[in-house]
């Protein structure tokens, strides 16, 4: 049976859907998202949408906090750089060609959740890299 905290493909992809549904649930060019609720002032339900809102910023923050851990700033340079270069590489290729606002809001959308994806998932990677054991991974 594998470790709790062992690295797998399908653990990468629940992490990616979990920072996915932050972001995306945060905001979204669909308007189904906890801004367009937020600024509905017909919707005077303001002790939900206070609950909420702190519910999702605790969250995102949680993920930021992980990723800032486990890979820190040059990490998250890194991968803006990366994703970065890939949005070039697209654009020079004519991938991308007919992309509208929110089309571009999107992508900038799930750029940001794929960084988090990877900085919670890090620590796993690099364990499973490197075949060392966390800290926190020792029991007696």
């Amino acid at each position: 049976m594998a470790a709790p905290s062992s690295f797998s493909f399908p653990g990468l992809v629940v992490r990616w859907l979990a920072a996915a549904f932050l972001v995306f649930a945060l905001y979204n060019p669909s308007g189904h998202s906890y801004y367009h609720w937020l600024f509905d002032f017909g919707d005077t339900r303001w002790s939900l949408k206070a609950l909420a809102g702190l519910g999702l910023i605790i969250a995102l923050l949680t993920f930021a906090y992980a990723t800032l851990r486990a890979i820190g700033r040059s990490g998250v340079l890194a991968t803006v750089i990366f994703f970065t270069v890939v949005i070039w590489a697209m654009i020079d290729n004519g991938l991308l060609d007919s992309l509208g606002v929110w089309g571009w809001v999107t992508i900038v959308l799930v750029i940001v959740s794929s960084i988090l994806a990877i900085g919670v998932s890090w620590s796993h990677v690099r364990a499973r890299l490197s075949g060392q054991a966390d800290s926190n991974d020792v029991t007696l």
